[in-house]
């Protein structure tokens, strides 16, 4: 083996090694990006969930104030939150309505 030889072999033993080193860099940062999400996705989930949930409780408060002749501390604390109710006939669920996010 001559000179020129062992230094191209060195060369391209670097550039793997090189190569390899970049290698891992990517596979840890994806799994990193993979692992955030994973949890940004959880948390949507979640969100979706306790929407549906809210959603059902406030359609019961709702039912129930109605039931008892109507309710002026539940009206005034839908009208700060901007929530709105319009009256069905008995069966349908009321129509909600609710402002855009800010």
């Amino acid at each position: 083996m001559n000179r020129i030889q062992f230094f191209v072999l060195i060369g391209l033993s670097s550039l793997v090694v090189l190569l390899l080193i970049g290698d891992i860099f990517l596979v840890r940062q994806t799994n990193f990006e993979q692992n955030r999400l994973a949890a940004a996705q959880q948390a949507i989930n979640q969100g979706q969930t306790f929407q549906g949930n809210l959603k059902q409780l406030a359609v019961r408060i709702y039912q129930d104030s109605q039931k008892n002749g109507g309710d002026q501390g539940l009206k005034d604390l839908l009208a700060r939150q901007q929530i709105t109710y319009n009256a069905q006939p008995a069966g349908q669920e009321p129509a909600e309505s609710v402002p855009p996010a800010k």
